[in-house]
């Protein structure tokens, strides 16, 4: 995936829900996915942007459209995370850590996790 290929928010939408299908999804399928309604058309029109920025692959099975995915999401959710800590965070880890905490009560199974995945990076083992 190309760096700073970011999806708005509609865009993302539909990629969530066809992340979480396989071996592709129909159109009717991602509509009754979506937590918004969006007409048909609307639809049609973001899948082919889609499309066209490399996220989706289209294949004609009989007269349906099948849509999966060319990028993972785990591949988006890394370059996002990198753009948004570099861009609003400076790259600090700690200070994008702080926001998110923001005096709020963290469950202590996140700072278990949190906790084992520094000394993962300490002893260079990502």
């Amino acid at each position: 995936m190309k760096e700073n290929k970011r999806l708005p928010e509609s865009e993302l939408d539909i990629m969530l829900v066809v992340w979480a299908g396989e071996g592709g999804v129909t159109a009717p399928a991602i509509l009754e996915g979506l937590e918004r309604p969006l007409t048909a058309s609307a639809l049609h029109s973001y899948l082919k942007r889609l499309e066209e920025k490399g996220f989706l692959a289209c294949e004609k099975r009989g007269k349906v459209n099948y849509y999966t995915p060319l990028v993972s999401r785990e591949e988006y959710q890394r370059s996002e995370g990198r753009t948004i800590l570099q861009k609003l965070y400076g790259g600090s880890l700690s200070r994008f850590a702080a926001a998110l905490y923001d005096g709020e009560r963290v469950a202590p199974e996140e700072v278990a996790e949190l906790q084992a995945l520094l000394e993962q990076l300490k002893e260079g083992n990502p």
